[in-house]
């Protein structure tokens, strides 16, 4: 099949969705099928991308102005499946890389750690005037046309179903999957070790070494994490817990947190990494107390590579696994007292190893690998493509 993939903006390093449908696109050429990402903006040198509105990677074109971009090309294209990652009812399949766009809003608002500017948030969530943008065109796709909705998980399934009212046969599950083997450099993870231990004077044998990998911090709970490490350093005194924070999120103010809870000397803020997978490879446990996520790519690496994992159960990602077999499972970033029992339990070599071996004998890496998002994908274009080709 000839396949279209609409997306935003094809960078990326902008984050998930990005690499997701790069990933997805390859994937899609591997199994014989034609690709094409279709993008509002591109670097001018990315391949099988065809940007419709420039090449400035970073710049944020009106959904108006991009939608009327994608309806002109599509008159003169040919395509077999046109495959959207944003509310375009111009698309046979819209598959929401960040979930329901009012969803996320409500989300968002509650990560501040202030319930007044979470109050603040929810009341001014639609002063954003492109999100407003999206919500609009999302209420348009679900209310007045017959676009499939691709849920990368039940947690997302679930939103378009409350917020739509939608019926079973508009929502089809395709779970999120990552590109296995992950690439991994063992040089440069043993550097990335190397200047972490280093860093923060640890005792490698002794210590637990923990990541947390996001480009928004706040949203994704690094917050209650350190707040939760701080209590577990005062009643676990004998046991030392690293964290390694990676992503492009604003620093000063959790590491002025870290410092203020006496912890800031055992956390390491890595920065922005195009290779993630090297720290993945380094850690005894990954984590990812998230407010909101429909399914992190983060989490479904970990599991890929066997490691515990900790999230929450506003992160799809949660599905994969099961609650102390595979890793941790939070009912809320907060209150404290289970996330503690969560990093204790993760404290234990012994139960780490019990962890990883399950993931291994359950199936789980394979059961998060692109090839099985892939296959799902396929199985429901076909479906579309005869449905649109049916003989009356």
């Amino acid at each position: 099949m000839n396949i279209a993939l609409i997306i935003e903006r094809f960078d990326i390093a902008l984050g998930g969705a990005e690499r997701s449908v790069r990933q997805i696109a390859e994937q899609l050429e591997a199994m014989g099928h034609r690709t094409t990402i279709l993008a509002s903006v591109a670097p001018a040198a990315a391949p099988g991308v065809t940007a419709l509105c420039g090449h400035q990677s970073r710049e944020r074109v009106p959904f108006s102005r991009y939608r009327a971009a994608l309806e002109a090309h599509l008159k003169t294209a040919d395509y077999d499946i046109i495959h959207s990652t944003l509310p375009f009812d111009g698309a046979d399949l819209y598959q929401p890389r960040g979930g329901s766009y009012a969803q996320a809003a409500l989300r968002s608002a509650a990560a501040y750690p202030n319930p007044l500017i979470t109050l603040f948030k929810r009341a001014t969530g639609l002063a954003n005037s492109r999100r407003r943008q999206y919500i609009r065109a999302e209420r348009q796709l679900c209310s007045g046309s017959t676009v499939l909705i691709a849920a990368l998980s039940d947690y997302v399934k679930r939103q378009f179903q409350r917020r739509y009212h939608l019926p079973d046969q508009r929502i089809a599950l395709t779970p999120g999957g990552v590109k296995i083997p992950l690439p991994i450099d063992p040089d440069q993870a043993g550097h990335c070790e190397r200047q972490v231990i280093s860093a923060l004077q640890a005792d490698r044998s002794q210590a637990t070494v923990l990541l947390f990998a996001a480009n928004n911090f706040r949203l994704k709970g690094l917050h209650d994490l350190l707040n939760a490490m701080s209590v577990f350093k005062q009643r676990m005194p004998s046991h030392r817990l690293v964290l390694i924070v990676a992503g492009s999120g604003k620093q000063r103010p959790f590491r002025r947190l870290a410092a203020r809870l006496n912890i800031d000397s055992d956390v390491y803020f890595a920065g922005y990494t195009d290779a993630v997978e090297n720290y993945l490879a380094i850690c005894d446990a990954a984590v990812l107390p998230t407010y909101y996520d429909p399914c992190s790519r983060f989490i479904l690496e970990a599991l890929a590579l066997t490691k515990p994992v900790l999230t929450t159960r506003y992160n799809g990602a949660a599905e994969v696994y099961q609650h102390l077999r595979h890793g941790i499972i939070l009912d809320e970033p907060n209150p404290i007292e289970p996330f503690v029992h969560g990093l204790t339990a993760l404290s234990q070599p012994e139960n780490r190893r019990h962890m990883s071996e399950a993931i291994r004998q359950d199936g789980l890496t394979q059961a998060v690998s692109i090839e099985n998002h892939c296959t799902a994908l396929i199985n429901l274009y076909q479906s579309i493509y005869n449905q649109k080709h049916k003989t009356v």
